[in-house]
């Protein structure tokens, strides 16, 4: 089936909440927010968050597979700056580039709006790791506790970024 990646709008709302969702309840050690962090969120703020952030989802047909999200920062001093979050591919599509298309569409997008885009991705999970590494992204610093799973179990957070202009 033909993959397809583009930038979502108000009319995919639904679909990207329940993804994101689908991949804080799957990869509950993968993701800083919980299922119930989303779950809590309107759909008129999730609208909002998709007119204000370039979110780019992979479709296969009309499903939705894949998403990422690049938010770019509006102050004075770090407006050179995006934050890139919330990348995740459903299992069944993983390893046939799904992300890669997501990725490209979100560094070309950044390209022409900032500087920079960092990332913070949990130290445990080294697929996402290499993967940012293989785009370009470098370590530059460690939230050691970013994320608390429960009574005394902790997970540090990588910190990354990649100069998208020189």
């Amino acid at each position: 089936m033909r993959i397809e990646c583009r930038r979502l709008g108000v009319a995919d709302a639904n679909a990207y909440q329940s993804l994101r969702i689908e991949g804080f309840h799957l990869e509950p050690r993968a993701f800083r927010y919980a299922p119930e962090d989303e779950s809590g969120v309107t759909l008129a703020a999730v609208e909002m968050r998709l007119r204000r952030d370039h979110v780019v989802g992979a479709c296969a047909g009309d499903e939705l597979i894949g998403i990422g999200g690049l938010a770019c920062e509006t102050g004075v001093k770090t407006g050179h700056k995006a934050l890139l979050y919330g990348m995740y591919v459903r299992r069944a599509h993983r390893g046939a580039g799904v992300a890669d298309a997501i990725m490209r569409e979100l560094v070309d997008a950044a390209r022409s709006r900032v500087e920079i885009v960092t990332l913070t991705v949990v130290s445990q999970n080294d697929r996402a790791r290499r993967f940012y590494e293989r785009w370009g992204f470098r370590a530059y610093g460690v939230e050691e506790r970013a994320i608390k799973l429960a009574e005394d179990a902790y997970l540090d957070e990588i910190l990354m970024a990649l100069r998208v202009k020189f």
